[in-house]
């Protein structure tokens, strides 16, 4: 699985998240959520935010039983701001 984190996310997970191994036992976004409170609380209590979206091989997901497997692509979005 691959693991994106954009704009502040990016700076708060650092390189090393986008490469972490994922426990196979990870199948929804709610255990990769329960993951990331485990192996890094400070990017777990970012991405816990209302307007954090999330999308899964490019589409926006908000189902947190979503299933997601090795082949995947997670990526973490701030919430935007636009003018």
């Amino acid at each position: 699985m691959k693991l994106v984190f954009l704009g502040r996310f990016r700076e708060i997970a650092g390189p090393h998240m986008s490469d972490m191994a994922v426990p196979c036992e990870v199948k929804t976004l709610s255990g990769l959520q329960d993951f990331l409170t485990q192996a890094h609380p400070a990017l777990a209590a970012a991405l816990a935010g209302v307007r954090t979206q999330v999308a899964v091989n490019q589409v926006i997901v908000r189902d947190p039983s979503h299933a997601i497997g090795d082949a995947d692509e997670v990526a973490f979005l701030p919430p935007m701001s636009g003018g």
